[in-house]
């Protein structure tokens, strides 16, 4: 009984949370956002809040898609921050590096094809089970299949996957073969791969281009409600270190930091 209350709260609690609010029901442009919203938790709030009152219904059924039999985790707000990314950057060469079940790479080509404009997606994963030290990933099967399978699912034009480790000498030649748009880099947590990640595609995004850094608010002023979190500390302490004479910050959604090159 208890426990079933205790279920009962908490969905109440995520119906509120949806709830209309005046102040977020306004589509703001990036840089408004960081003037009318400057700290981490408002800026989570309007994301999350678009998601759910303003988004249109195929970023909700995409995100409704993947959040069903474990093909992905994440959270609503990042579809909305993606929207907003793809929407006013509309970047054309893109890279992911750690995919899992590819609900974000297949986000980035719905997106364009969307909001009309070409992209060439790119995703780096050594489609396995393999995790790190602070994710385990249970479900075995083929993911490389599987991301097509979810692509096809969208009647999405199939990404360039690349098979491997970020740290394979021959993933970072690919890193290292054109000048980026956009890098999100959601591989291996532990530091030492996140900063050689960071490092790697840092050289080889283009000026004005951004890199968004996955799980990195944990060392921020972001208080995550109930149902985020703030991060792990391998991404964090990378956020921590990142050269703000050669970046800029210009977002904070929940864990997600995006990050422009000067």
């Amino acid at each position: 009984m208890k426990h079933r209350l205790s279920q009962l709260y908490r969905q109440l609690k995520i119906i509120i949370s949806r709830r209309k609010i005046k102040k977020f029901d306004k589509i703001f442009s990036l840089t408004e956002l960081n003037h009318n919203f400057k700290n981490r938790n408002q800026q989570y709030n309007y994301f999350y809040h678009f998601f759910w009152n303003i988004s249109p219904n195929w970023l909700k059924e995409h995100r409704n898609y993947f959040s069903k039999n474990l093909r992905g985790y994440g959270e609503e707000a990042f579809h909305a921050m993606w929207y907003f990314i793809f929407n006013e950057i509309k970047p054309k060469n893109i890279l992911e590096i750690g995919i899992y079940r590819g609900q974000t790479l297949s986000l980035f080509s719905l997106l364009g094809k969307k909001l009309g404009f070409e992209t060439e997606i790119h995703g780096i994963s050594p489609f396995t089970s393999a995790g790190d030290n602070v994710s385990k990933y249970l479900v075995e099967l083929d993911y490389y299949r599987d991301v097509e399978t979810n692509f096809e699912y969208f009647n999405l034009l199939s990404p360039i996957l690349h098979k491997g480790f970020s740290t394979d000498e021959t993933m970072i030649n690919i890193i290292h073969s054109k000048q980026w748009d956009l890098i999100y880099i959601d591989g291996n947590h532990d530091y030492e791969v996140a900063k050689k990640d960071f490092v790697v595609c840092s050289a080889n995004i283009r000026k004005g281009g951004l890199i968004v850094l996955d799980d990195a608010s944990l060392y921020t002023d972001y208080k995550p409600p109930f149902y985020s979190t703030a991060g792990h500390p391998g991404p964090s302490k990378v956020a921590s270190e990142i050269d703000f004479n050669s970046f800029q910050e210009i977002l904070s959604v929940g864990h997600n930091r995006v990050f422009k090159k000067i």
